[in-house]
């Protein structure tokens, strides 16, 4: 059977993806973020609308929208922005770092075992509408495309190593492929030797954040696993300019690993939208990042890798 990619809308063959943005927000409509901080709300599915038909204009294709469970994640919501837009848009089930879940949650007290068959269900047959705050389940036609689990700065905690488990078996069961959040860039590593400790391929594991620990020989070891980087920072000038980023790239480039690099933009606060007047926007990467690479000597073969080739096979299964 040929590989396709899972999007909200249905499956499609992997050529259809034309330039995807690997990790990023549409909407998010509670959760611990937004109890802290407002500006992360984004329930406005008019507003998701208009950045997708602008990103779309601009010349992208597809994305990644990287919301897991218990983290105000609506598949609903989101299925109404894909069917009212040309982008192809695939969904995640799975966890974020321990904090967001406190010490009710299911995935603190059922087993790997158990939290994986949830997960399972979601690739095979539908996402949770209630993203399984039960106890009813009522399942969309939507199903997600990929499984997700998250490690915090420098550790990961018992409910975070659950998740870990929980998702490669989901993952040896469905081949559904696998994204992950490093905290500040760390524990890539760590994740990895995990996931192969439960017979998971690191070639199928695709790690975010990565960028916000631009040390070049960490990530040439992480690379050296066979795993995809997404380097998710451009434009978050609070972390790093896009020079460092940009850098980053090329030595990894430079090196070999042109093959594993995937983009990403993470505008997972209102203050990142266009509509918001804010910034940068969904077209930043297209419209000033890759510029900015070919500034620096970056081959368009390469950049071509990064936002077609690349996740045509890092999403596909």
């Amino acid at each position: 059977m040929a590989k396709k990619v899972q999007t909200v809308l249905g499956p499609i063959d992997p050529e259809q993806l034309g330039i995807t943005d690997m990790h990023d927000h549409l909407i998010r409509t509670g959760g611990q973020e937004v109890r802290e901080d407002k500006d992360f709300l984004l329930n406005d599915v008019e507003k998701a609308v208009k950045e997708m038909e602008d990103y779309y204009a601009c010349g992208g294709r597809s994305l990644v929208e990287a919301m897991p469970l218990g983290c105000g994640r609506d598949a609903l919501k989101v299925l109404e922005v894909a069917r009212r837009s040309k982008v192809n848009i695939v969904m995640i089930t799975g966890f974020l770092k321990n904090r967001f879940y406190d010490v009710m949650h299911w995935l603190l007290h059922y087993s790997a075992e158990q939290v994986a068959g949830l997960l399972i269900k979601e690739i095979t047959e539908g996402m949770d509408r209630y993203n399984y705050v039960g106890p009813i389940v009522e399942r969309i036609p939507s199903r997600a495309g990929m499984l997700k689990a998250a490690t915090s700065y420098h550790c990961i905690t018992p409910a975070e190593a659950k998740a870990l488990h929980a998702v490669a078996i989901a993952h040896n069961e469905t081949g559904a492929p696998i994204l992950t959040h490093t905290e500040y860039g760390t524990m890539g590593m760590e994740q990895i030797e995990t996931f192969k400790k439960y017979g998971v391929d690191p070639a199928r594991v695709t790690i975010c954040h990565i960028d916000r620990n631009p040390d070049f020989d960490y990530h040439r070891m992480v690379a050296d696993t066979g795993c995809f980087l997404v380097y998710d920072g451009p434009g978050r000038t609070k972390y790093y300019p896009d020079e460092v980023i940009i850098n980053l790239i090329k030595r990894m480039v430079d090196a070999g690993y042109q093959k594993q690099i995937m983009l990403g933009l993470d505008l997972g606060r209102a203050s990142y939208w266009k509509t918001n007047n804010g910034g940068p926007g969904f077209c930043y990467i297209i419209e000033k990042f890759v510029p900015r690479l070919k500034m620096a000597g970056i081959s368009d073969a390469a950049i071509q890798d990064f936002l077609v080739n690349n996740p045509m096979r890092a999403l596909a299964f």
